[in-house]
């Protein structure tokens, strides 16, 4: 299975870009692929993406690309999707690629939500003399405020299995179908 790219979103900006308008690594050729009608009326641009996935396989740590730097044009391009608060939005199995947030409700409850998507990066603020977290409600005259990209992704795909169901030649394995992409970043 092939997971697909479809484009840059901020709920602060309201203006998207499409997935390879920043210098993520991208495959030889960049195809576009049209999944619904709906998605052309929102204006995705979907495109393929070098992340493979095999189902009922469990991969651990798979490098898809590496860069050795970005160029202060490249890293300016990024900080400003971040400070823009940019998440990327995936396709798989015609589904949105999610993260998973645990809330709590009203009543004191913790629930589990799902957010479509996920950060380009994030923007902490870090103790210029030892390099430590400084959390965003605290004031510390030795902070400075840095840029983060989120340069690791983690997919966790949930799926059904059931011998009796087979899509109409729309899965390569019959009896399995994806129910819920979900994904989360970390920056390294």
């Amino acid at each position: 299975m092939t997971m697909k790219v479809a484009k840059l979103d901020s709920t602060r900006t309201q203006l998207p870009f499409e997935f390879y308008s920043l210098p993520f690594c991208r495959p030889p050729t960049v195809k576009h692929a049209v999944e619904n009608l709906g998605e052309v009326l929102r204006g995705d641009r979907i495109e393929n993406s070098l992340y493979t996935l095999e189902m009922r396989f469990d991969e651990q740590c798979k490098v898809v690309c590496k860069l050795d730097s970005l160029s202060q044009d490249e890293s300016t391009q990024f900080a400003e999707k971040i400070k823009d608060e940019y998440r990327v939005m995936m396709i798989l199995d015609n589904l949105p690629v999610a993260m998973v947030r645990m809330l709590q409700n009203e009543d004191g409850e913790t629930i589990k939500t799902y957010e479509r998507g996920f950060p380009v990066g994030f923007v902490a603020k870090i103790n210029k003399d030892d390099n430590t977290w400084i959390p965003p409600d605290v004031d510390d005259a030795n902070a400075e405020t840095k840029t983060f990209l989120n340069n690791h992704v983690r997919f966790t795909i949930l799926y059904h299995k059931d011998v009796e169901y087979v899509r109409l030649g729309a899965f390569p394995n019959p009896g399995t179908y994806v129910y819920r992409p979900c994904v989360t970043t970390t920056s390294h």
